[in-house]
């Protein structure tokens, strides 16, 4: 034997364990620890077993001190860890193997009927589950071959359900069809029953068919009374879906043409009324109502109801509709129209007639030209805009009358006005101007004369505030302030015009303050909400809305809404949204927000709005800041509805959450009743979800389960499953991990208890072993060592018995030193019995004499005196082996008085 074989030996004597095998074997083991790991990242956890067991298999299951020493040195922790590791993948293991048993189950239930699938679901279900936790090619074949069944069992489903549809609705053939695409799948005896079902129909289907056709082509022949006749003999016998339509459908075009039929004969006789009635009910009832329509423009031709008639002539096509339309206008002296609708004609009778209308038209046009000349010399400058307007109208755009009535007869009609200086007629005919036609100079005689009339008229002053707002969105457009002749050619200071213009405006509403309260706060909201729109529209105005090239501010837009609607052009970007949303009804209270003046902005809220995105989120911005107003007056309650109205909004905006999160803190610290602080929590946590708002629901939701417990409301099995519950709000909320962690402690104790009080000391340790709780092992390490101690001083307990209950301490509380002491005695002892057990008696005495622990030579000694007098008194020793337990006593404890007595007998000393 070599010097290295020699060493390994007399440190597996000394030690229990080789120290050059452990030095040979522990790289293999970090070897076969890093494959495993590998094994079981990959899913490959059977694999990842066997390799850790066998690597965990040449170490002792339950190491001695120095073989834990040694362990240490050499692999650190990495045998605890693997072990752990062994655990859970056979843990994992197991599951896969339950999950696979179940599905195997579930599949010796499935009796293979096609048309019943959900077992087969329910095995693939538990399959896949297992493929989540562990790769296994066979696990996996077995899902693919069952998701084929599947899907066939489906498509035959499906096929099944589509043919017994057909089949209900007397499509014998179509079911046939359908049904032998999923015999293909599966032939079952109901498939089979199906089939020969609808064969069994087959002939009556083909001779009903065939009725069908005929009555089919008597209707496109018009012979209605044969093609109903038909049908109705086909029905008779074989009723179906298709026949009953095409029966009705040909009733009611019967009984539509005999409701025409009346109609021509009621208008031969001139009874129009009843003609137009009789029409007008073969309309609903006929295919095609085009007849119908002409006829009841013809009857209202005949009563000289001109529009009626264009009316039922409106997108009709053909000849004769664009005829009557060209008669209907000509009739009301609308002869450019006319004639233009007679212009596609190709009759050779109308040419005449369409030369005589151009000529009357173009005669009516010259007098109108006339007129309008002859008003204009005779300065009826009102009579002549009022004829130039209508010539446009009728006779359509004319560069020369609009010049004329642009260039001088509204500026002589405006020059009128301004001359005598009436403001409410010259703000009214302002006003009217600007609505026709919407620029900047219009907009700026309406703002001048809102100006003057506001003087001698305070009630107009909000028209002050609107049509000023609005020149000043343009301000930089009016051709009045482009060459100011005092000026010298020097630029005109928009900015200072502007602040004049708003330092006037307010000095006017200013005179409202002392006058009437109410009044000046409703023009006081108008115009901040001109202000901020204002701003927000840039300085020059570069978003909002226009009419043609003119910028309106949100009053504006309100004001004119009905006059100008469909003419507007958005010039908002959609990321603008507080812009567009102050143009909706909703433009003050946002303005108010805007302006922190929110008890305003409550009392501004409309009572109703539109469906519009933009006016919805309005109704949220100002929901918000009313939400904010009322947290900050220390008002929750009355902040839950508009912040739950604002919800979605707050969602999108970090500023908002915070701005809550903040408020709601404050909130928070004044609540002194349990329960509000419970309900406000709630709130706040179903309205954010934030930290803030988790943890503090969490918190009360736990308090309010400690006070159950505590006044024994509820068990502690259930205090858990909530507490579980509240933990998905906040995981990681200390005072819901505290109070998990002391309920668990508590069962986990209170089951111990029962465990040892039944003796069960075995599975309490066991219990206590796999608790989490490091008090929980203490405790249980503690029993262990206390009935150690008194069992070993009582020589209740044999070495057994001590040996299990020092290692079941150590295994506990490995890291305790008082436990580590014990176990040590312990294992010595074990030693000592270890030699015995081997006919060693000699050197276990020798290893209990030089023990450090004088109680373990009392001890052993004790155990052959015992040993000793149980033989006497049996009588089943010989003399010469009383004789040598006794001389080994004598060896170990040669001074014990109580043994003196048995020394002298065996002539010992």
């Amino acid at each position: 034997m070599s010097i290295v074989d020699s060493f390994n030996a007399f440190t597996k004597t000394l030690l229990g364990v080789g120290i050059v095998d452990a030095w040979k074997q522990a790289p293999q083991t970090k070897e076969a620890s890093q494959k495993a790991a590998q094994l079981a990242q990959n899913k490959h956890l059977r694999e990842a077993v066997i390799i850790a067991e066998k690597a965990l298999a040449v170490w002792s299951r339950k190491p001695g001190f120095w073989e834990r020493l040694i362990c240490q040195l050499l692999l650190g922790q990495l045998l605890d860890n693997l072990t752990q590791q062994l655990k859970q993948w056979r843990y994992q293991v197991a599951e896969v193997d339950k999950l696979a048993a179940n599905a195997k189950t579930l599949l010796k239930q499935d009796t293979g009927d096609p048309l019943e699938a959900q077992a087969l679901a329910n095995a693939i279900a538990l399959y896949q589950r297992c493929t989540k936790i562990l790769h296994d090619d066979r696990i996996s074949r077995l899902i693919s071959q069952y998701q084929q069944e599947l899907q066939r069992r489906q498509q035959f489903l499906t096929l099944v359900t589509q043919g017994q549809s057909q089949a209900e609705n007397r499509f014998y053939k179509n079911a046939i069809a359908v049904y032998r695409e999923a015999e293909k799948l599966y032939s079952t005896e109901s498939l089979q029953q199906a089939i020969a079902a609808s064969v069994a129909q087959i002939q009556q289907e083909e001779i009903y068919d065939i009725a069908f056709e005929k009555a089919q082509q008597a209707q496109s022949e018009g012979r209605l009374q044969g093609a109903i006749a038909l049908l109705k003999n086909a029905l008779t016998n074989f009723s179906r879906s298709d026949g009953l339509d095409l029966l009705q459908q040909l009733q009611q075009t019967l009984k539509g043409k005999e409701q025409f039929r009346q109609g021509l004969a009621a208008e031969k006789a001139g009874d129009f009324k009843a003609a137009a009635s009789l029409y007008k009910n073969a309309k609903l009832l006929l295919p095609n109502s085009t007849y119908c329509q002409i006829r009841l423009a013809l009857v209202a031709i005949k009563t000289q109801a001109w529009a009626i008639a264009l009316n039922h002539l409106e997108a009709i096509p053909g000849e004769q509709a664009a005829y009557l339309r060209g008669f209907a206008y000509a009739q009301q002296e609308d002869l450019q129209v006319a004639y233009k609708e007679w212009l596609g004609l190709t009759t050779t009778n109308i040419a005449k007639q369409r030369e005589i209308i151009k000529n009357l038209s173009q005669r009516q046009r010259l007098l109108r030209l006339q007129n309008i000349e002859q008003l204009v010399k005779a300065e009826n400058w009102q009579n002549a805009k009022t004829e130039s307007t209508e010539f446009i109208q009728k006779f359509g755009s004319d560069p020369l009358v609009e010049k004329n009535l642009n260039e001088h007869i509204q500026p002589r009609l405006e020059v009128e006005v301004w001359q005598e200086k009436n403001w409410r007629i010259i703000a009214d005919k302002a006003e009217e101007a600007w609505i026709l036609q919407p620029n900047i100079t219009t907009l700026h005689n309406w703002a001048i004369a809102n100006y003057y009339l506001a003087k001698t008229d305070p009630l107009k002053l909000l028209n002050v505030i609107i049509s000023f707002s609005t020149a000043l969105a343009n301000i930089t457009e009016d051709p009045s302030l482009q060459d100011v002749p005092w000026l010298e050619n020097k630029p005109v200071d928009f900015s200072s015009v502007s602040l004049e213009l708003k330092r006037r405006i307010a000095a006017l509403i200013d005179t409202w303050k002392d006058k009437n309260i109410q009044e000046y706060f409703n023009l006081r909201d108008w115009y901040r909400l001109e202000l901020v729109s204002l701003n927000l529209m840039g300085e020059p105005s570069q978003w909002g809305m226009k009419i043609k090239d003119v910028f309106i501010t949100p009053s504006c837009y309100q004001q004119y809404l009905t006059e100008w609607q469909g003419s507007y052009n958005n010039r908002i970007n959609a990321h603008q949204k507080i812009l567009n949303s102050l143009y909706t009804n909703w433009g003050l209270a946002m303005a108010a927000c805007l302006e922190g003046d929110y008890q305003r902005a409550i009392q501004l809220k409309p009572s109703t709005t539109d469906n519009s995105d933009i006016a919805a989120f309005a109704q949220k911005f100002v929901a918000y800041h009313e939400g904010c107003y009322q947290l900050q007056q220390q008002k929750w309650q009355k902040a839950i509805i508009p912040l739950k109205q604002a919800k979605p909004e707050i969602k999108t905006s970090n500023d908002w959450q915070q701005e809550i999160d903040r408020l709601c803190g404050l909130q928070r610290q004044i609540i002194s009743e349990f329960q509000e602080h419970l309900e406000f929590a709630k709130f706040w946590y179903d309205l954010l979800e934030s930290r803030d708002a988790r943890s503090y629901l969490a918190e009360y939701k736990a308090e309010q389960i400690r006070e159950q417990i505590a006044n024994e409301q509820i068990s502690s099995e259930i205090a858990l499953r909530e507490l579980q519950k509240i933990k998905e709000i906040d995981n990681q909320n200390p005072i819901v991990i505290d109070l998990i962690k002391r309920i668990e402690f508590n069962q986990e104790l209170e089951l111990i208890d029962n465990l040892l009080k039944n003796n069960k000391f075995e599975e309490a340790v066991q219990r206590a072993k796999k608790s989490q709780h490091q008090r929980i092992r203490s405790i249980v390490s503690d029993i262990c060592v206390e009935i150690l101690i008194k069992g070993f001083q009582n020589r209740d307990l044999g070495f057994e018995d001590i040996y299990q209950l020092g290692y079941w301490a150590y295994e506990l509380c490995p890291d305790d030193p008082n436990v580590q002491e014990v176990y040590r005695f312990s294992q010595e002892l074990k030693d000592i019995q270890n030699l015995m057990k081997c006919d060693r008696f000699d050197e276990a005495v020798h290893r209990a004499k030089y023990s450090q622990h004088n109680s373990i030579r009392h001890y052993v000694a004790d155990f052959f005196i015992k040993t000793l007098l149980k033989g006497i008194q049996n009588r089943d020793l010989s003399f010469d082996l009383i004789q040598q337990l006794g001389r080994w006593s004598y060896e170990l404890c040669p001074d014990e008085p109580a043994f003196q007595e048995i020394y002298h007998s065996l002539k010992i000393r």
